[in-house]
């Protein structure tokens, strides 16, 4: 007999076991929630990464390119090879 009470005893250590069971299951879904918060920040800062790196890398191929064949070349093939790498890291 929970508490000397018999019935009314076990009820309430039932009660408290319930309780005690969704106050478990409460912190488990906070612990997911911040998990799952971290990572979307952590994806957001690898597509900003992504970003950036594609768009530098098109603007030095962009510039390169266009002074080798001599038809679109300085900052005006680094802006178009910046603008292809910007988009081609928004595709994939």
């Amino acid at each position: 007999m929970a508490n000397g009470l018999g019935l009314i005893g076990a009820g309430l250590e039932t009660k408290k076991q319930a309780f005690e069971g969704l106050a478990s299951a409460a912190r488990q879904e906070a612990l997911n929630q911040a998990t799952q918060e971290q990572i979307n920040a952590q994806m957001k800062a690898a597509e900003y990464s992504q970003a950036a790196t594609l768009t530098g890398a098109g603007a030095g191929v962009g510039a390169y390119t266009g002074a080798q064949i001599g038809s679109v070349g300085g900052p005006v093939g680094a802006a178009i090879g910046a603008i292809a790498g910007f988009l081609f890291s928004k595709i994939i």
